[in-house]
């Protein structure tokens, strides 16, 4: 147990510079210069918002990919979430509890049974995930009959989930921030963290020193699941009401800011702060290039580029 703590904590708690949060500077003042409408406050509050939804997707896949595995199903997680919150009618005190914690424990419901199959089962984590997706992107669609959701009534503290603006600032803003928080604590200051990283770092020898590797690696999951979740009812207080085709997809831009950040794709290396600078870079060029009128093909392809080129990267630094 000494050596998995010692090797966890050199990985994920000893405070160092990343160097996204150089490029993050760089993407700044590149921004500043390149438009003028960049640094207004509303401008910036729209790039805190943009990148809140993939931004809370991308910590509960940090979580999972630093114990070494992935989880491409997180798009379908926030398209099933945002339908059930919409179904069940977020409108008085019972509706509005059911219609936030109903979606999230479903999300997490589905994390462990991804967990289960990938770290139990011993199934591939891209192919039991991308099962997942088509499985749920199928339920919610024949559930809906392929109709636009739209909720019965919502209730004004719903919305208030994605609408509201204490200090200028969106309060989705302040939910990311507080999730922020709670993962980089238990990352690096807590026996789960320093397990996880253990698992990702190598989980047979994590296993021989009494690491609960199964129970471990289920959680990881459940944490994404649930976070992917959290972001759907987001979406469905934001819109209120929404065509589910048109809801998705959050899972490669999220994988991007994680490569990004600096978690390595075998697992045991990474940092949940390092993607947020991440997301941020990433919202920063999505905001400029949308002021710069840039069409929404161009904008996929420069998050490929992005992505490659961090893959690229990291694997050049020998981090990848």
């Amino acid at each position: 147990m000494t050596s998995i703590r010692s090797v966890s904590l050199a990985r994920a708690g000893v405070p160092r510079l990343s160097p996204i949060w150089l490029v993050l500077v760089a993407v700044i003042v590149a921004a500043a210069l390149v438009s003028d409408r960049f640094l207004t406050s509303y401008n910036i509050a729209s790039v805190l918002q943009q990148g809140v939804i993939t931004g809370i997707v991308a910590l509960g896949m940090t979580v999972v990919l630093i114990g070494g595995q992935l989880d491409l199903s997180t798009g379908a997680i926030v398209m099933m979430a945002a339908v059930m919150a919409l179904l069940i009618g977020p409108d008085g005190t019972l509706g509005i509890t059911l219609a936030v914690v109903l979606p999230i424990l479903a999300g997490a419901t589905v994390g462990v049974v991804n967990g289960l199959a990938v770290y139990r089962a011993g199934a591939n984590s891209i192919v039991t995930t991308i099962g997942m997706q088509f499985f749920l992107i199928g339920a919610v669609l024949a559930t809906v009959s392929g109709r636009h959701v739209r909720a019965t009534a919502i209730g004004d503290t719903f919305t208030a989930l994605a609408q509201a603006r204490p200090l200028g600032i969106p309060f989705p803003v302040f939910i990311f921030a507080a999730l922020v928080i709670v993962l980089v604590v238990v990352m690096s200051s807590t026996v789960f963290g320093r397990h996880v990283y253990a698992i990702g770092g190598d989980a047979d020898a994590s296993r021989r020193s009494g690491v609960n590797v199964v129970r471990t690696g289920i959680a990881t999951f459940a944490i994404s699941g649930a976070l992917a979740a959290t972001s759907g009812v987001i979406i469905a207080a934001l819109v209120g009401h929404l065509d589910p085709t048109g809801v998705g997809g959050y899972e490669f831009p999220a994988l991007t800011a994680v490569v990004l950040g600096g978690t390595r794709l075998t697992g045991g290396v990474g940092r949940p702060i390092d993607t947020v600078a991440a997301i941020l870079v990433i919202a920063i060029i999505t905001n400029v290039m949308t002021i710069l009128d840039y069409q929404y093909p161009i904008q996929l392809l420069v998050q490929g580029l992005v992505l490659t080129g961090a893959v690229a990267y990291y694997n050049w630094r020998g981090d990848a």
